[in-house]
Formats: structure tokens, sequence, C-alpha cells
């Protein structure tokens, strides 16, 4: 106990005052937080910094209302409920902040922590109703902090692919419950604890939980600017994805209808009706296909810059369907291919009505494109665990399992000739999946060559 008193004569501040040190920090901290949220031009981003931000806000007053607490002789309700109420507060909407940078975060796991809150809420008002002692309340709230934390934190740390600097920030988090884990037993084994006694111990816990905050607080802002960073990077990937496709795929059927076309001109008197019409059929063809990689290029390009508008709202499924259907039928009966829909009449979803047209005219016009003549396409729905899983299910040739890995890679080009030479360029599915988890769904395939394909897909079902 000695050497602890020496080592803590290393800190001249009385727990008064370090209380205001925490105040100063975490509001100093919402400042910074807030600031830089006027900086990072992502959505998502900026949601992270809001909560995060109010996270700061919440403990720094929860400290002013400490610092502020003059008479500690008596017992008042109100002045231990509101710090504390402020304090596990900020705790929880820290570690929804944390929850937000994993990534294969759920709304499991969001849910969770809010009935961990109202949990520990409970347990606190309990204590603080049948007026237990200092020490008691003391290591109850530390232990709630400890609750509220080590979900997020073993995520942050047992993340796959995770970055360094993630991990250094779990680390950080580690040391955090290291001491709310000593705060928890420690006022148990000494009756005399308050919040405010004079104790070397206690003096270096909230000195260790200034810097564990400061740490945290910029690591926190640096892995959001390292996640800009990586967003940058693949976009400008992406862009270089984009000109290719121009380069080549755009070029292809222009090229065709420029070639066609002068051959009309040169032979214009030389060709049969017969002959002419093959020329326009062609010229036609290859018209819908540039039309159609063109629409997919625009839309594309406005997701990835953010202009095209997601508005999910209650939508029934049947019409959807039906309209996509329509703009099909005559491709699909040129192949003698069947369109059926298992999908009833009456089914609806929360989506977007735009993307989800979007998404079901690609996958059902590939399933035309690579299935034989005489062939058929199902459509069918399903509900569960609160998602609606959809499915676009051919007969046709079916997709190797080596090109299956890397369908929804930008950076992999996947064309194949359909079964009567239909070209693409593979970014209506990347397109699919864009839009798919702009939803929070995801999409797959299941597929075995010469078997056919079943595309599936899911979006979150609320209703």
């Amino acid at each position: 106990m000695e050497c602890l008193n020496q080592f803590s004569k290393l800190f001249v501040l009385d727990i008064r005052n370090t209380m205001g040190l925490l105040f100063w920090g975490n509001f100093a901290l919402a400042t910074l937080v807030f600031t830089f949220r006027f900086s990072l031009f992502s959505k998502d981003n900026k949601t992270h910094l809001l909560i995060f931000g109010f996270s700061k806000i919440f403990q720094s007053f929860a400290w002013l209302a400490f610092f502020l607490r003059t008479d500690t002789a008596t017992f008042n309700p109100i002045n231990i409920i509101i710090p504390n109420t402020l304090v596990l507060t900020s705790y929880y909407l820290e570690s929804i902040a944390m929850l937000m940078m994993v990534k294969d975060k759920s709304k499991k796991a969001y849910r969770i922590q809010t009935i961990l809150l109202a949990i520990v809420l409970m347990c606190f008002y309990c204590a603080v109703w049948i007026k237990s002692k200092d020490n008691i309340r003391i290591a109850l709230a530390s232990l709630s902090i400890f609750i509220l934390l080590i979900i997020p934190t073993l995520r942050f740390l047992t993340e796959t692919r995770s970055s360094l600097f993630k991990k250094i920030l779990g680390f950080n988090y580690i040391i955090l419950l290291a001491v709310l884990t000593f705060r928890t037993i420690y006022p148990l084994f000494k009756t005399s604890t308050t919040l405010y006694s004079i104790d070397p111990a206690q003096k270096i816990i909230f000195l260790i939980i200034f810097l564990m905050m400061i740490i945290s607080g910029v690591g926190y802002l640096l892995l959001l600017q390292e996640e800009k960073e990586i967003q940058i990077k693949k976009l400008l990937d992406d862009k270089d994805k984009f000109f290719s496709i121009i380069a080549h795929d755009l070029r292809s059927p222009f090229n065709g209808i420029i070639g066609l076309t002068e051959l009309l001109l040169e032979k214009n008197h030389q060709l049969d009706a017969k002959e002419t019409n093959e020329f326009v059929h062609l010229i036609h063809q290859s018209s819908k296909n540039a039309y159609s990689l063109l629409d997919n290029l625009l839309t594309w390009a406005q997701s990835q810059t953010g202009n095209l508008e997601f508005s999910p709202k209650k939508i029934q499924i049947s019409p959807i369907i039906d309209k996509t259907m329509s703009l099909l039928v005559n491709i699909a009966k040129n192949k003698n291919i069947s369109i059926q829909s298992e999908i009833i009449n009456g089914e609806y979803a929360f989506a977007d009505k735009n993307m989800l047209e979007t998404v079901f005219r690609n996958l059902i016009s590939n399933a035309i494109k690579f299935t034989k003549t005489n062939g058929e396409v199902k459509l069918s729905m399903t509900k569960e665990n609160h998602q609606i899983v959809f499915s676009v299910q051919d007969n046709g040739i079916g997709i190797a399992a080596e090109t299956i890995t890397n369908l929804f890679a930008i950076n992999h080009k996947n064309t194949t000739s359909g079964t009567n030479d239909e070209t693409g360029t593979g970014l209506g599915l990347m397109l699919c999946k864009d839009f798919i988890e702009k939803h929070g769904g995801k999409i797959w395939v299941e597929s075995e060559i010469g078997k056919g394909s079943n595309f599936k897909f899911t979006i979150p079902n609320p209703i």
C-alpha cells in the first residue's frame, strides 16, 4: 500500500479535479467527433459519428453531474440515478457505435445491447431503491459498464480479416474491461469506498479510464478515416472497371450496328426483303444490347456515387413480377421459354420498388439468356427468420464452381455467351448485389453444370 501511495503522488489531481478532467476530455472529444462528421462524405460514417458523439456528450454531462454534487453524505436517489443513467447510456451508445464498425453486424446484436442496457439500469435502480451502500453501487455500476462493452470488444478482436488498427483499439477496450473488473471487485473488499473517497487506487482507476477514453476516441476517428480511405480506393478500382467496360463492351454493339448499317447502305439494291429483314433484326438486337448495357452502367454509376435514392416502403410483390415478365415475354417467346411465378397475390415486402424491379429484371433476363429453347424459368418466395427469400430458378446450362466464386465481384470480368450467343458484361449481377445489400439482404447462387441455376436473394421482412 505504501508503494501505491508513493506512486499516486505522480498524479497530483484529486478526485473532483479528475472528474472535471473527464468532463472536459469527453466534451472535447464530442466536439472533435461532430467536427469530423462534416468532413466524412459517407452516410454510414456520419451515422457512426452521430452515435459516438452523443455517447461522449452523455458521458461529459454525467461527469459534470458527479462533479457538481456537493452533498455526498446525504442519501439522495435523484443525485445518484441521473449521473449513473447518463454514464450507462453513454457506454451503451459507444457499444452500438463499436458494433457498427464490425463488418458482419446484425440487428440481433443491437437488440441484445438494448436489452442489456434495460437490465443493468433496472438492477441499478433496484440497488438505489433498497438503499444499497456506496461500495455496492460502485461495484454494480462498474459491472454494468463491463457487461455493455464485453460483446463489442470481443467482436472487434475476433472479427475475421480485421485490420491491425482495429485489433489495437480492441486491446485498448480489453485494458478498460480489466480496470472495470478490478473496480467491480475492489469496493466489495473495502466497504468504506465511495465515489468521492480519497483513495489512491480510485484516483489511478479514474486516470486510466481518462487515458483509455482518449485512446478510444481518437482511435475510433482514425479507424473511420481508414475505412474512408478503403472506400475511396474501392471507388477508384470501380472507376477503372467502369471505364474498361465502356471501352470494351459498349464498343462491340455499336461496331456491330455501324457495320451492319454500312452493309445496308452499300448493298441496298442487291438485298432482297428476307436479307434486309435479317440485317434489321441484327441491328435491333445490337441496339437492345447497347441500351441494356447503358441502362445498367448509368444505374450502377448512380448507385456508386450515392445519387440513387433509396426509398423503401410497403409494396405488393405481384405487380412488380407481372411488369417484369411483360417486359421480357417477347425475348422468352423467341426461345419458347416459359416463365412461371409461384408468388401469390397479396404478398407484400418492405423494399424500394425501382430497385426490386431492377433486380428481378436482371435475374430473369439472365435466366432466359442461359436457358436453352423450350426451357423454363420459375419464380418463388418463402419467409424465413424475419426475411423474405426470393428464388429465380432455371433449367439452363448452369455455372461452373470456379465461376461462382467471383460471380458478384466487380474486379472480375464474368462474360459468358447465352445459349443463342447473347452477350453481357456481368454488370447486372453486381447491380443486383448492390441493391440487395442496400436493403440489408444478401444474394447467392446454387448451380451445377448442365442442371440449371437457382439465384436466391433475401430482404428483411419487418412487416
